[in-house]
């Protein structure tokens, strides 16, 4: 049996990703600050905060403690928003995005690839806002650009065990994360080729490929799920 660990799974897309791979047999463990509003008979949910390094020893113990001491897919979708101008930005809201989405994304592979074997997969959350650069976005997009450079490296570093590194990078998609860019979405909608709203189930299918035998040789790669919006 395959395991995954999906952070971010207790709503949103993750918590579409970790239906479609608990419905294929996968054995999930979800990491979130949130609890499910809907929780999945056999998921093993963490409440923990992936940004805090006493957070993550508490996940690294649990995985431990209930039959995950060893991951095949890592699905790294938690993160947090902050839209307000730069010149009106605390240094304390900015650093909480980039501790949350860039220094968590770090701490939770760096904890996971330990735990993976051969063959291992993982899936970074990055954001089509990388490659628009919008106004009041500038630490989200900072600690995205991140990502994309953290996946390359790892890409490179963990080859040599057959474990790919990718990173998907959404549109705006109908979740409760985006309610603080809401009146945003209409614009984005008609800068797409696909002009129609993003929900959480058109982001899996990608995730899914990423981690089939179909993807072994794919690896160092960001792909954009935003109805052609990013075109590159």
């Amino acid at each position: 049996m395959k395991r995954a660990l999906i952070t971010g799974g207790a709503g949103g897309i993750g918590a579409a990703i970790v239906d479609s791979l608990q419905g294929d047999g996968v054995a999930c463990a979800v990491a979130d600050l949130k609890t499910a509003r809907a929780p999945i008979d056999g998921v093993h949910y963490m409440a923990v905060d992936i940004a805090d390094e006493d957070g993550i020893a508490v996940m690294e113990r649990s995985l431990n403690d209930n039959g995950f001491g060893q991951i095949d897919y890592l699905v790294h979708c938690a993160a947090v928003l902050h839209h307000a101008p730069f010149r009106e930005t605390s240094r304390a809201d900015w650093q909480r995005v980039i501790r949350t989405n860039l220094e968590g994304s770090i701490a939770v592979t760096q904890a996971v690839v330990p735990l993976m074997s051969k063959g291992g997969r993982i899936v970074l959350f990055a954001s089509g806002t990388v490659f628009k650069g919008p106004p009041n976005l500038f630490a989200y997009v900072a600690a995205k650009a991140g990502v994309i450079g953290l996946a390359r490296c790892l890409a490179e570093e963990l080859g040599e065990d057959d474990i790919t590194v990718n990173v998907i990078c959404p549109g705006i998609t109908a979740t409760s994360m985006i309610q603080d860019i809401a009146h945003t979405e209409q614009a984005n909608i008609a800068s797409r080729a696909l002009r129609r709203r993003a929900w959480p189930e058109d982001i899996v299918g990608p995730v899914r490929f990423l981690l089939s035998d179909g993807a072994a040789f794919v690896t160092g790669q960001t792909l954009c799920v935003d109805g052609g919006s990013v075109k590159h």
